[in-house]
């Protein structure tokens, strides 16, 4: 009965001086801000929740996006206004496609943070993650620290509950990061229930707004937090400045 009355706990709580590492503020070339205008609207919104800085992340993936490439994403965030009140910097969210190895390969650097540390996804729906082992191990030869994006989503954990293959990845040394809207149920309660257990089982390294959109920023301002994640997530939060500029 009383833990009807007990206080919400709400994210935006927690967002005071945050450093985001996952982001799609760089507009234009991705499903991210369609335009400048957007990226400063929204860009407004998040140093108002107290976001401090930001690696812009946008996507490449093989066959979307008008192929986006390193040089023409570095173009891009040239343009990007510098009035915004947020610290910004250029990396990628690179898709393990069949085009992933080729950028490993190439003598056009890859857009990493700091450290040459290297944000990938796997498809949505991956149930198995052999068959990207190799392309990974790759990437680490290359000197890439590679960090995991949002785990929690992808099919091996949300329909399997496979903590094997989360296994072959982190045994790798390869770092998680969550999607700190993952807690709130933003991506619907498997997701929430996955996110809660990986992070109170201390395998996640970093954590990321994954923002794209105002819908995200509402989000944001309005999501609910379990108090048992608060400490965990603040740790994240904390680990994330081991990536600052």
């Amino acid at each position: 009965m009383f833990g009807l009355f007990r206080k919400k706990v709400y994210l935006r709580d927690y967002l005071d001086g945050f450093y985001d590492i996952h982001s799609h503020l760089l507009w234009g070339v991705d499903d991210g801000c369609r335009n400048a205008d957007r990226t400063r609207a929204i860009s407004a919104q998040l140093v108002e929740l107290g976001f401090r800085g930001a690696y812009l992340t946008p996507h490449i993936i093989y066959g979307l996006y008008g192929n986006n490439t390193e040089q023409g994403l570095r173009e891009r965030f040239e343009e990007m206004p510098s009035d915004l009140g947020l610290e910004l910097r250029l990396a990628a969210e690179y898709n393990l496609d069949e085009k992933f190895l080729d950028h490993v390969e190439s003598e056009e650097p890859m857009l990493t943070m700091q450290g040459n540390h290297l944000l990938v996804e796997f498809g949505l729906g991956t149930l198995r993650v052999d068959s990207h082992l190799n392309d990974l191990f790759a990437a680490a030869l290359k000197g890439k620290n590679i960090i995991i994006a949002h785990p929690e989503r992808y099919a091996f954990m949300t329909e399997d509950r496979n903590f094997s293959e989360l296994e072959k990845l982190t045994s790798k040394g390869y770092l998680l990061q969550l999607n700190m809207l993952s807690l709130t149920g933003y991506n619907g309660d498997k997701v929430k229930r996955v996110a809660e257990e990986i992070l109170l089982r201390g395998e996640y390294t970093f954590v990321g707004s994954d923002v794209h959109s105002s819908v995200y920023v509402k989000a944001l301002q309005e999501g609910v937090i379990s108090p048992k994640v608060v400490e965990p997530l603040k740790r994240l939060m904390e680990n994330n400045r081991k990536l600052l500029w």
